[in-house]
């Protein structure tokens, strides 16, 4: 089986993958498998206390499928310096990668969406923390975008950044995926 990486971390949103690795690991193709800065616990914001099955050192990038950033305030305050050649190397490899929310900061700090479509949680957001950046003419207002094998989106778009996780690894056929996704934004099931 192809593994999904997720970066886990100290203050991690974990709801803001939660649709998506929950339904990649009901899969027969794909086992979730969460990487960390190390092997410490890390406590997620919410509460949750997750022992990371692998530092970003252990990564097995054959066996690797995509590798899922989080938000967390981390990502606004501090460069990652450390985390830039391992996402550096999955993009090199063509190895997708899906950021939500915060990460989409790294990505765009890093130079990493010069020449990708993508969004955040506004331009404005990306902004004020950066400054200006190569790429800004990319930017797309949309809740989640996909392109050349980054996938971002902005943090409270957490079912369509799932739908197009889901979409970019082959989770669920166009149709099965479609349906799945008008199910979780269906506000009323029918009687």
């Amino acid at each position: 089986m192809k593994k999904t990486y997720l970066l886990v971390f100290n203050g991690l949103s974990d709801w803001e993958p939660g649709l998506a690795v929950a339904e990649i690991n009901k899969s027969d193709k794909y086992v979730v498998q969460t990487v960390g800065f190390n092997k410490e616990t890390i406590k997620t914001m919410g509460g949750i206390s997750i022992v990371p099955d692998y530092s970003i050192q252990e990564i097995d990038y054959e066996a690797a499928a995509i590798l899922i950033l989080p938000g967390g305030k981390m990502w606004e305050m501090d460069p990652l310096d450390e985390l830039v050649p391992v996402v550096k190397k999955f993009i090199d490899l063509k190895i997708p990668v899906a950021a939500i929310c915060g990460p989409t900061v790294f990505l765009t700090r890093h130079g990493l969406v010069e020449n990708i479509k993508h969004t955040s949680n506004g331009r404005a957001y990306l902004k004020n923390i950066i400054g200006e950046y190569k790429g800004s003419d990319l930017y797309i207002n949309k809740p989640s975008v996909s392109d050349k094998g980054i996938i971002t989106a902005n943090g409270i778009a957490f079912l369509e950044f799932a739908r197009e996780v889901l979409g970019e690894l082959g989770v669920y056929d166009d149709g099965t995926l479609e349906a799945w996704y008008e199910f979780f934004s269906t506000p009323q099931l029918e009687d």
